[in-house]
């Protein structure tokens, strides 16, 4: 049935009888015909029909967030939306550096995000009018559940307890959605950043990997993912055998493996920072070294704190503008997001998702005899061909450690990309952001996280948590993310 309602529709279109009525008829019957993991395949072999909203949107990055907008594209345009077109530009290809192979994970780490929170999550669409159950239904079709029973693991995930899967696990699922919408993802290296004369599109000059030729490529609007480039310190070498970050520390994994079979005392190692990332270096040296190292967390605070994971802060990540709460009853004050102050907004943050580590990460580092942490802040480092001297400072006081190996997990910097922006685009930014200073470009981070006041517009949701809400920059509301660009570009409802 299925077959010949696919060659009904090709016939109808090589005849141009393109009406739309008609069309969508036999798209809704082809699609309900067919078996619902499949809907998605079936709809990239008739992308040509997609309803255009005119306008084109560049993502660099095919990680999670490219993909999840790549999803939800997808997912309106099988309801006949208009809908962006969809360029997704990343060197290595799609959810490379959740793979291990390429820094940033070893692939064996635990995903700190429940993986339910995924490319559609919340499932609560609110933008698309009578559409936005459909939205979320059709969404369903990509989910986390969805993956696990394609590929007959969904009961073993289960029985197993739902844990969290591992980073190169979650690839494979980022793989398996945007294999699943035709994710039109290039494979090129960015060169530069530029803006056409009237400030109206951005232009990117990217070399395809594997080729010498460069190309150009213009858009309506430029979306930036990732974490950015490694954060260093005063005094850190580009380049040490001996001084690592939250970068490149995972290809060193084997070097430390072999460590732990040849020292002769154990080594000290320092990991400076308190988030997430120094987290997982963390109970990475834990686990590989053991006994063969003594493992010092350099924190400003002078212990390690545990993210806070109670309902109201996971309401916050998922709900920001507070509209699930009519859900449980008429609330005299409606909670959302920019209710709270700036300062709040800042504390909120850092107790739950900037200096803080996973419990599950706790759950290691409680039982690793060999790690505790040190008062203060890195605030400068030496190095010899053997040793790593870091100046730690904590009130008016600073004193120099000494340790065999370093690792500066202080973060990542979201504004990387400014340095690959033309003269003219990068004087025009600097001039909108009081220099690119950080405070000024969170809090001018608009509804649809674009910069307010520039053209044309750069979403850059890595910077949209103080503005709009703490799940943004992470994981933890992809599915929101989508709507809130989309719904920029004239993906509205036609209902």
């Amino acid at each position: 049935m299925v077959c010949d309602l696919q060659g009904i529709f090709a016939c109808v279109v090589q005849i141009g009888y393109k009406q739309n009525s008609i069309e969508n008829k036999l798209r809704r019957i082809l699609y309900l015909e067919a078996p619902l993991a499949e809907e998605f395949i079936l709809h990239r072999a008739h992308h040509h029909h997609t309803v255009s909203s005119g306008q084109k949107l560049l993502i660099l990055g095919a990680g999670p967030k490219g993909i999840a907008i790549a999803a939800r594209r997808a997912a309106l345009d099988l309801l006949g939306h208009p809908v962006p077109e969809l360029e997704i530009i990343d060197r290595l290809g799609v959810a490379a550096h959740w793979t291990g192979q390429f820094g940033f994970t070893d692939g064996l780490q635990r995903l700190g995000t429940r993986p339910e929170k995924d490319v559609g999550f919340p499932y609560a669409s609110t933008c698309w009018d009578r559409f936005n159950k459909a939205v979320d239904k059709k969404m369903l079709l990509l989910s986390w559940h969805s993956y696990l029973i394609d590929i007959s693991r969904y009961s073993d995930w289960v029985d197993r307890g739902r844990i969290n899967p591992t980073h190169g696990e979650w690839s494979e699922y980022i793989r398996w959605v945007a294999d699943k919408v035709g994710a039109p993802v290039l494979k090129a290296e960015l060169r530069e950043i530029s803006t056409t004369e009237d400030n109206q599109h951005w232009r990117l000059t990217c070399q395809s990997v594997g080729e010498e030729d460069t190309l150009t490529l213009e858009g309506d609007g430029l979306l930036m993912t990732g974490p950015g480039t490694p954060l260093t310190i005063p005094g850190q070498p580009a380049s040490h055998p001996r001084v690592m970050n939250g970068e490149n520390f995972w290809l060193h994994i084997e070097d430390f493996a072999e460590l732990r079979r040849t020292v002769k005392k154990p080594l000290n190692i320092g990991v400076i920072g308190v988030g997430e990332t120094a987290a997982a270096v963390v109970v990475a040296l834990a686990d590989v070294l053991r006994d063969a190292a003594y493992i010092e967390v350099i924190s400003p605070f002078g212990v390690i704190y545990s993210r806070d994971e109670g309902f109201e802060e996971n309401r916050l990540f998922s709900d920001p503008d507070g509209r699930l709460s009519s859900l449980y009853g008429d609330h005299k004050h409606k909670f959302s997001w920019l209710r709270l102050s700036e300062e709040d907004r800042r504390e909120f943050l850092r107790r739950t998702d900037r200096s803080v580590f996973s419990r599950q990460a706790m759950d290691v580092i409680n039982r690793a005899r060999n790690v505790n942490s040190v008062v203060g802040t890195g605030v400068s480092m030496a190095v010899s061909e053997t040793q790593v001297f870091v100046d730690i400072k904590y009130g008016d006081t600073t004193e120099r450690d000494v340790y065999d190996y370093v690792i500066v997990a202080i973060g990542f910097d979201p504004l990387w990309f400014t340095r690959l922006l033309d003269s003219r685009t990068y004087s025009r930014l600097s001039d909108a952001t009081h220099s690119l200073d950080r405070r000024t470009v969170e809090l001018g981070i608009d509804t649809d996280l674009s910069l307010k006041g520039f053209a044309p517009r750069l979403h850059l949701p890595m910077l949209a948590g103080v503005a709009q809400g703490p799940g943004f920059p992470n994981l933890s509301c992809l599915g929101l993310l989508s709507d809130r660009v989309l719904l920029s570009y004239g993906a509205t409802s036609r209902g």
